[in-house]
C-alpha cells in the first residue's frame, strides 16, 4: 500500500501546477437568492465560465466531470489543486470542466462571509454545466460527473437529488457520478428521490471546518435512497487536506458552520430536524435566527500528502468503475 500511494503522489506532482485549459465555456445560469428562489427558477441570469481540460487522445463521446471550487474560488493554492485535479483526471481519459462561480459575479472568495453569493446560484452553475455538455456530441451524456470541493462538495452532493435537478434540467439527463471532498452537510437537505448514481466522499477525521458526521449521516442517507456509497476518512487529516502549498494552520477569520444543525426536505421546505430537535415547526425565520446564532469563526487547514495520494488511487479506481476512465 506504501509503494501504490507513493507512486499516485509521485505522478499527481508530476503534473503541471500551471496546467492550461484546452477551451473556454460559457455557461448561461441564474443567481437565485435562496432555496425558494432556486425551486422557482427566479434569478438575475449569470453566464459562468468553464475551463475545459481534454485527454491527450480524446475519442467522442467521452467521459466528463464537472469540477466546482470551494470558498476559496479558483485563486490561489485552491485554484491550482482543482487544475492540477482537472490534469490529473484528463491524463485517464476523462475531461474535465472546471466552473467558475466567482469569477464572473465579481466575488474573489467567500470563506469570510458566505452571505456573499448564496449557494444554490452554485448548483444552479452545476446543472446548468450539466446541460452545456449534455448538449455536446464530445460528451457521453450517460457518463457524465461532479466533483466538487468544501462548498462545492456540499454542490456535489446536493446535485443527487431529484427536485433540485428537474427544476434545471427538463429531461432525463443526471449526473451519473458524485464526487465529494469534504463537502459541508451541517446545513443538510433531503427529498423524496434521488438520482441513484454512485457517490464518493473524502474526508478528514480531524475537520473542524467541515464536520464528518454530518456529511457520513448524509451519505447513509443517500446510501438508502439507492445511491451506491463509497465513504473514505482519513484520521488525523484537516480541511483542505489535498491542497499543498495552501494555508497551513489556524485560519481565525472563516466563517464556519461546525455547530449548525439543520435538515431540511427540498420538496416543500420542511424543518425535519434543527438544533439536535425533530420536527420543530421552524418558520423561515427561525431558522434564519439560528443560523445566525450557530455560526462560528476559526477552523484548521492543514495538507496531508498521504491523505492526497491515497485519494487520488481511489478516486482513479471510482472512476474507472463508473465513467470508463483508463489506466
Amino acid at each position: 500500500m506504501r509503494i501504490l500511494i507513493g507512486a499516485a503522489l509521485a505522478l499527481l506532482l508530476a503534473l503541471p501546477s500551471g496546467a492550461r485549459a484546452q477551451e473556454k465555456i460559457s455557461i448561461p445560469s441564474i443567481t437565485p437568492a435562496s432555496l425558494a428562489g432556486f425551486l422557482h427558477r427566479e434569478g438575475q441570469p449569470a453566464i459562468v465560465t468553464g475551463e475545459l481540460y481534454l485527454p491527450a487522445q480524446a475519442r467522442a463521446p467521452m467521459p466528463v466531470l464537472v469540477l466546482k471550487h470551494g470558498s476559496g474560488g479558483l485563486g490561489g493554492a485552491n485554484g491550482v489543486a482543482i487544475r492540477q485535479w482537472a490534469a490529473f483526471v484528463a491524463s485517464w481519459g476523462v475531461a474535465a470542466l472546471v466552473v467558475d462561480s466567482f469569477g464572473p459575479r465579481g466575488i474573489s472568495n467567500t470563506g469570510e462571509n458566505q452571505g456573499q453569493l448564496s449557494s444554490w446560484a452554485d448548483v444552479a452553475d452545476a446543472f446548468s454545466a450539466l446541460k452545456v455538455l449534455g448538449a455536446d456530441p464530445r460528451f457521453d451524456r450517460a457518463r457524465i460527473g461532479i466533483m466538487g470541493w468544501s462548498r462545492g462538495g456540499s454542490v456535489a452532493l446536493e446535485t443527487a437529488l431529484e427536485t433540485l435537478r428537474t427544476r434545471i434540467i427538463a429531461d432525463d439527463l443526471k449526473f451519473a457520478a458524485h464526487v465529494v471532498f469534504y463537502g459541508a452537510a451541517s446545513f443538510q437537505y433531503r427529498d423524496r428521490a434521488t438520482d441513484r448514481a454512485p457517490m464518493l466522499f473524502f474526508h478528514g477525521e480531524a475537520d473542524n471546518y467541515v464536520p464528518v458526521g454530518p456529511t457520513r449521516e448524509f451519505a447513509d442517507w443517500a446510501q438508502s435512497m439507492g445511491n451506491p456509497v463509497t465513504f473514505v476518512a482519513y484520521p488525523g487529516a484537516y480541511h483542505d487536506f489535498d491542497v499543498e502549498g495552501g494555508f497551513h494552520g489556524f485560519a481565525r477569520s472563516l466563517e464556519v458552520g461546525a455547530h449548525c444543525d439543520l435538515v431540511m426536505d427540498v420538496t416543500n421546505g420542511h424543518v425535519l430536524r434543527m438544533d439536535h430537535k425533530d420536527n420543530p415547526g421552524a418558520s423561515l425565520e427561525a431558522v434564519r435566527g439560528y443560523f445566525r446564532s450557530c455560526v462560528t469563526r476559526g477552523a484548521n487547514l492543514a495538507y496531508n500528502a498521504a491523505a492526497r495520494a491515497d485519494a487520488a488511487e481511489k478516486l482513479h479506481a471510482f472512476l474507472r468503475q463508473y465513467l470508463g476512465a483508463a489506466g
